[in-house]
């Protein structure tokens, strides 16, 4: 999972960054990546069964997108922007309201949903750039006579006409076959969006949030962080940073929730291998066939896929060995189109 991070100068968007990631973005760089792991009990525990075994948790990779001047509104994205915003899974609209101590929740929330619309405007006009050039240049290849793809052809004219409607291109139903036809595009308002209030200690997160209910939707998820104070405790050491977190009374840290959103928004589950070599947490959209799903560990098992042997991972906890597991008639052989279930512990049968 890849998360942008984007918003307006004096947002907090890099201290974000630096909370989610324990890392401090360059200076002056457009666009800056960084790492950071899952948080998964699940892992650790099968990691216990397998103690030589390298643990590999699942991880996200983030970019902190230079901040917009107030100056570029209603100018959309800078095209180097875009391609970095382009490559994401899930944008994040960073909205500080930290510097508004004074002011009551809800007039606090008016400004979130102002920025929140100007953002959004923003990434309007950078798709609408997108899909009015493509138009354009099938426009003059029919007049030269040459073939162009219809379907593609209707998904961008019903873009471009939500578009113009000011509607993010998320909140529109198209059919698969025109789905398909847009992936390329990597249009910016079809990315599921989080919003990360950014809040000082004097403020109330969760009656933020209350106010802000409005703004949650299917493909839109709210998180409120203290990313000053939790940027500072991230680049603890990690025994100190548990005690500091409970010191503050923070019960799950900003890295955690804004991964979790990230899953959620995504739908993402996530599937494990073990082995005496390795032990390791996947992550896959739901409703993934158990050949799609070897095909993210190599496309090699996906190509050679024989059968899946799958336990639940609370079976093999339960009873510490595959081999006690399959005694048990709890260790099953799946075929291609098996659904793969949230702990599933799977083993792929392949021949190439």
């Amino acid at each position: 999972m890849r998360i942008a991070l984007i918003g307006w100068q004096g947002g907090g968007k890099s201290t974000l960054f630096t909370a989610c990631t324990g890392t401090q973005p360059s200076i002056g760089e457009e666009a800056h990546p960084g790492t950071a792991i899952v948080p998964d009990d699940t892992l650790d525990l099968l990691h216990e069964l397998y103690p030589p075994a390298k643990k590999i948790n699942a991880r996200v990779d983030y970019v902190d997108i230079a901040g917009l001047a107030p100056s570029q509104k209603k100018s959309g994205f800078k095209r180097s922007l875009i391609n970095h915003v382009q490559g994401a899974n899930v944008i994040a609209a960073v909205i500080g309201t930290y510097q508004f101590s004074d002011l009551p929740s809800s007039e606090l929330a008016d400004s979130v949903i102002s920025d929140v619309t100007d953002l959004e405007t923003e990434m309007l006009l950078s798709d609408m750039q997108i899909a009015e050039n493509r138009l354009e240049k099938m426009q003059q290849s029919r007049q030269r006579g040459l073939k162009i793809d219809a379907i593609e052809q209707t998904a961008l004219e019903k873009a471009m006409a939500a578009l113009n409607d000011e509607k993010p291109l998320r909140e529109i139903d198209f059919p698969i076959e025109e789905e398909r036809a847009l992936r390329t595009y990597a249009f910016l308002t079809k990315k599921p969006l989080l919003i990360a209030v950014n809040y000082n200690e004097s403020q109330n997160g969760d009656e933020i949030l209350a106010a802000l209910e409005s703004l949650a939707g299917e493909n839109r998820r709210l998180v409120a962080i203290n990313a000053s104070l939790e940027a500072e405790i991230a680049v603890l050491e990690p025994e100190d940073r548990a005690t500091f977190l409970e010191e503050m009374g923070i019960s799950t840290p900003a890295s955690d929730r804004v991964i979790q959103a990230g899953f959620d928004l995504l739908g993402l589950i996530r599937f494990f291998t073990v082995g005496d070599d390795e032990v390791r947490a996947w992550p896959i959209p739901r409703e993934t066939a158990a050949v799609d799903a070897a095909g993210e560990i190599h496309s090699d098992l996906a190509r050679g896929f024989i059968r899946a042997e799958v336990v639940p991972s609370t079976e093999l906890l339960a009873r510490k060995t595959l081999n006690a597991c399959k005694d048990a008639g709890l260790l099953r052989l799946e075929g291609k189109q098996y659904i793969v279930q949230d702990g599933d512990v799977m083993h792929i049968r392949f021949a190439i």
